[in-house]
């Protein structure tokens, strides 16, 4: 291979040539990449030598021979002995930031002080993708020469903190690392990750502006210098909560531009990335393992561990990523984001309106509108509201046209009270309906600019004649009071004293104000009806000492039976006892009773007939007894022994239990009961059979002797909100204690009491419903509102049912009403096409094109044409072709 041989390239300077220092085979120019070729870096002439000045590094110095290339000289640099700087060279770069260099000669020989080179940045606009890194162009011209009797393809290494611009490189494939040049070519980037470039072997600082020894920097936003208003800081965390209808979640959009991202997911979820461009285009990506990976021109580095994924963005993002996190087991994850949002929208005030009026002085605004800095359009409103530091700016006021107006001329006429025009202003119509009916939902109302004239009429005008005043609301909230829901009243007592029955509530609908009406779904209405068990069996006890009796009497106490189970010898096993055959009075209960036994082989109960089993047989079969059938609350004693049906023997008093406690707290009484018995039978009989002087004393004991609880107080009930329909009563209900000081609910432990009940449950009248008025027909001209009005009545479950009108005898409201009671603005009418010209061939058709308006009473008034000068005409001629021509 044949050895390289120098290029000279021509500096414009005839006393100089430069030449490669090293032999170094280079591309020519036209092989290079289209944009990204590099100059070499210009060797000492044999007319140019080093000379070292005071801090000990060389610098060049020339003869200068062709005095055409000098330049005038400042007062400064004839005093310092240095001739003017020479022009500067050509870049080293022609991209990506290269160096250019300017000379000057010392006029007295080696006694000047200073430098006779300096350098400047230059091509500092980027190098299009495909030209590749600039050191590795200069690692790769050494690929055809040999290293050491071998060819290797050489690749950079960078970030050498000893040697930043030697120019280092690596054998593909191989632990080779050879410094093939001391020095790299002038505008080489001393690392990768920063602008500082190397001048003749010097890593010299480079800011953010490109320009050598400035230390600016960008800022957080990416603003050379800048600070840091451009954009905001976005910081935060969610948690995330995994529910069986979503397996995915949105957490926060990274928006286009922003820099500086890290997201960062504790927990078992997977990040990933929904990438959204300014195009319109959209894709998906997800991660498996860490790495760095390119998504939509943007560096996104990913970091996987156990319970932890990290994604690191520097940015700037170059679309917009909404960040996802996807679900695999069933626990939650915490999301925590940083990024620096940019700005990306603003404010900017308009140029002025034109003015209202062409003479006689009138007034003109501008205004502000939102400006999408990426795209330089216009958007909506709302896109600059997003951020709070955005503040719109107000609309500005100036008059205009203040010369008078000659006598029938302009827009309006000179007026003794012309100052006192009132301002155009904003005139809305109603809101319309709101869009529920509850629980908070939107209405809307639409607005138009109107200006009085001179003659007190009402013209609609544009809008930017009222942009001087703040456009007032056109949607708010509405209903915001929560939508009616079923309230349970209290149950009713079981229907059985004993055993198992039922019991009952009233549920109506409740609205907001604490009113029956309708509206709540049905399919949610709580139950009206569910089964109760008292737990008293249906029997009276059989006791012999005194114990305290229950309450109340009329319920039978559960008698108390050693409950048997079967063994492995015959036994009797009872069944349950029935409820009692009536419902007050005396009755009897039966039960089965079978004999069985149990195989402890087979584990089994098996019956046996009853004479297997030896001990005597339990009753079948008892009498029972509930509240008196004529409702007497004295307590219940079982009927005693005529004294005629009565058997012989002996009678005496005993106790049988006490009464009820006086008191349920703070001490009561008790008093025995005593009864004549017989004694064999024990069966209690009347007191004349037993000794009166003989009767036991009577004897009490203290009960109840605990503290008082705090207990519920109620107050009286409220009249009847509604006089039909069902309405509602309301009374005070709080926990007291019982001096009467009033405590918190949380400690009377009995159930609250119910402070709302159900009254007048009966069906209204039929009355006539009125809805909302809906939105005007038209916004200028003259309209009409119309509202329903139905006949209805409000039933006593709370619905209503429509009617039809004659059930309704007061007299119907109106449905209908005017409304937009303003001129609208004058416009261009056209009429109907005339004939055409011809009655064979092609011809012609003409129309009429008035100037009118339509008045707030919906008149149309014709104008004088030079009104509607400024409207754009419809064309007033068209060709018609008719029947073809006969031709004779």
């Amino acid at each position: 291979m044949a050895s390289p041989k120098p290029t000279g390239l021509s500096w414009g300077i005839t006393w100089f040539t430069v030449a490669i220092a090293i032999c170094v085979h280079l591309q020519t120019k036209a092989e290079q990449p289209q944009g990204a070729y590099f100059l070499p870096e210009f060797a000492l002439s044999p007319q140019g030598s080093f000379l070292e000045d005071t801090t000990g590094e060389q610098f060049l110095t020339y003869r200068y021979d062709d005095q055409s290339s000098k330049t005038t000289q400042s007062d400064e640099e004839k005093d310092g002995g240095w001739d003017a700087w020479g022009a500067w060279s050509d870049c080293s770069r022609t991209c990506g930031g290269g160096a250019s260099y300017s000379l000057r000669r010392c006029l007295n020989g080696r006694n000047c002080e200073g430098r006779n080179i300096r350098y400047k940045t230059c091509s500092n606009n980027d190098c299009l993708a495909e030209a590749g890194d600039f050191r590795a162009q200069q690692c790769s011209a050494y690929n055809d020469v040999k290293y050491q009797g071998h060819f290797y393809e050489w690749i950079p290494v960078y970030d050498d903190a000893s040697s930043p611009c030697a120019l280092k490189c690596q054998a593909l494939g191989k632990p080779l690392v050879v410094e093939l040049a001391p020095k790299v070519l002038d505008g080489t980037r001393c690392n990768a990750t920063s602008l500082d470039m190397c001048i003749s072997g010097i890593c010299q600082a480079v800011g953010c502006d490109r320009q050598l020894g400035s230390n600016a920097k960008e800022d957080n936003c990416g603003v050379c210098a800048g600070d840091g208003s451009t954009c905001r800081l976005v910081r935060g965390q969610t948690k995330t909560l995994l529910s069986a209808e979503k397996r995915e979640e949105a957490v926060i959009a990274v928006p286009h531009g922003s820099r500086s991202a890290r997201i960062t997911v504790k927990g078992p979820a997977h990040l990933v990335i929904e990438s959204k461009t300014l195009q319109g285009e959209s894709g998906e990506h997800s991660f498996g393992a860490s790495g760095t990976f390119a998504i939509e021109n943007t560096t996104v580095e990913f970091q996987k561990g156990s319970e932890r994924e990290i994604l690191k963005i520097p940015g700037p993002l170059g679309a917009d990523f909404i960040i996802k996190v996807r679900y695999t087991i069933p626990k939650d994850s915490t999301v925590q984001f940083f990024f620096y949002q940019p700005i990306s929208h603003q404010w900017r005030q308009t140029d002025f309106f034109p003015c209202s009026v062409t003479c006689g002085g009138g007034y003109q605004l501008n205004s502000a509108e939102c400006m999408d800095i990426r795209s330089k359009r216009v958007v909506p409103d709302q896109y600059c509201h997003y951020y709070p530091e955005n503040k719109k700016p107000k609309p500005k006021l100036k008059e205009c046209n203040m010369d008078p107006c000659p006598s029938s001329d302009g827009f309006k006429e000179i007026m003794p009270y012309d100052h006192f025009q009132p301002l155009p202003r904003w005139e809305h119509n109603p809101w319309t309906s709101c869009s529920v009916s509850c629980g908070g939902g939107i209405q809307r109302r639409s607005f138009v600019c109107v200006e009085e004239t001179m003659h007190g009429e009402i013209l609609q005008v544009e809008e930017w004649k009222c942009m001087y005043a703040p456009k007032p609301k056109v949607m708010q909230a509405c209903n915001l009071y929560d939508c009616p829901k079923w309230v349970a009243l209290e149950w009713s007592q079981c229907t059985v004293t004993c055993g198992q029955g039922l019991r009952y509530r009233v549920v109506l609908c409740i609205d907001h104000r604490g009113q029956h009406t309708g509206g709540c779904n049905p399919q949610l209405k709580l139950h009206i009806k569910e089964e109760c068990i008292l737990p008293v069996p249906c029997y009276k006890p059989k006791e012999k000492n005194p114990v305290e009796a229950k309450l109340p009497w009329s319920k039978q106490a559960h008698e108390m039976e050693e409950i048997r189970t079967a063994s492995e010898e015959p036994t009797f096993i009872p069944g349950p006892w029935s409820p009692c055959s009536t419902s007050c009075g005396r009755g009897i209960q039966v039960r089965e009773v079978k004999c069985r036994i149990y195989l402890a082989f087979t584990q089994t109960e098996v019956e046996l007939p009853e004479e297997e089993c030896e001990e005597p047989k339990p009753a079948s079969e008892r009498g029972c007894h509930l509240q008196s059938c004529d409702g007497d609350p004295d307590p219940f004693l079982p009927d005693y022994s005529h004294p005629e049906e009565a058997e012989d023997g002996v009678y005496d008093w005993e106790y049988i239990g006490f009464t009820p406690c006086s008191a349920t707290c703070v001490g009561g009484t008790q008093e025995a009961i005593v009864v004549c018995l017989h004694e064999q039978t024990k069966q209690i009989v009347n007191d004349s059979l037993c000794d009166s002087s003989k009767r036991p004393p009577a004897m009490s004991r203290t009960c109840s002797t605990r503290h008082c609880p705090l207990r519920w107080h109620v107050g009286s009930w409220t009249p009847c909100s509604a006089t039909c329909g069902v309405g509602i009563q309301t009374r005070e209900v709080h926990c007291q204690h019982p001096g009467g000081s009033i405590a918190g609910p949380e400690h009377c432990k009995a159930k609250e009491p119910h402070a709302l009940q159900a009254c007048n449950q009966i069906d209204c009248p039929p009355v006539w419903h009125v809805e909302e008025w809906q939105q005007c027909s038209h916004t200028c001209g003259g309209g009409t509102q119309i509202r329903k009005v139905t006949c209805q009545q409000l039933l006593m479950d709370g619905s209503f049912l429509k009617l039809a009108e004659e059930r309704c005898h007061e007299p119907r409201l109106s449905t209908q009403k005017p409304c937009a009671k303003a001129d609208c603005p004058p416009q261009l009418v056209v009429g109907e096409w005339s004939r055409c010209s011809v009655t064979c061939g092609v011809g012609t058709q003409g129309r009429e094109l008035t100037c009118q308006k339509v008045t707030a009473k919906s008149q149309p008034v014709a104008l004088n044409a030079s009104v509607c000068s400024n409207l754009p005409a419809p064309p007033l001629v068209r060709s018609c072709h008719m029947r073809a021509c006969n031709s004779k």
